[in-house]
């Protein structure tokens, strides 16, 4: 459901009639810590007309097992084809990962060691920080990060919100190589 609700909120607002109270209330939301991060998620929910939610259209535990959803279809088919470019592209995307996490963290670590919350990464860094969204949201199979800088127009925001989302890919794309998950793409 979390991948579903950033693809859809994020991807989809074209469609999303809830986009602009969505993203005037991330302009109040404070994206700093861990667990705003986790907590963004519902907001993103939040915003999902009832409708446009998945709903479970029937269940099967007989071996093999499977469950049957109902959703958006332009989502359900964004959410395939970021796993199908996610899982193309895993090592590259990781070491992107990697690289944009070892920034925040040498930054976090800075902002204790310097007692300033507010210390903000330099103009290079900034450059270095961009190029890397823009290759891991590729990796994500995300098509554009225009709109998340254009609502948050903070490297750092669109920076943590990429890795949030790439780490709840990695959760999905392990059960998809399992075999545990099939996303038909017709």
């Amino acid at each position: 459901m979390q991948n579903y609700a950033f693809l859809y909120c994020l991807e989809n607002n074209i469609n999303n009639s809830r986009a602009a109270a969505l993203f005037n209330e991330l302009n109040e939301y404070k994206l700093r810590d861990g667990l705003t991060y986790v907590n963004i998620y519902s907001l993103f929910i939040k915003h999902i007309p009832s409708k446009e939610r998945p709903k479970v259209r029937a269940i099967s535990y007989a071996s093999p097992g499977f469950i049957e959803l109902i959703l958006n279809y332009e989502v359900a088919i964004n959410i395939a084809l970021s796993i199908a470019a996610f899982i193309k592209g895993l090592t590259a995307t990781a070491e992107t990962y990697n690289k944009l996490h070892s920034i925040f963290i040498e930054l976090g670590r800075k902002r204790k060691e310097k007692q300033n919350h507010l210390l903000k990464l330099d103009v290079e860094t900034i450059k270095h920080v961009r190029k890397l969204n823009e290759e891991l949201a590729k990796g994500l199979g995300f098509n554009s990060l225009k709109d998340m800088y254009d609502n948050f127009g903070d490297e750092e925001e669109v920076s943590k919100l990429l890795l949030a989302h790439y780490r709840r890919m990695k959760g999905m794309s392990k059960l998809v190589k399992e075999g545990k998950i099939k996303f038909p793409l017709e």
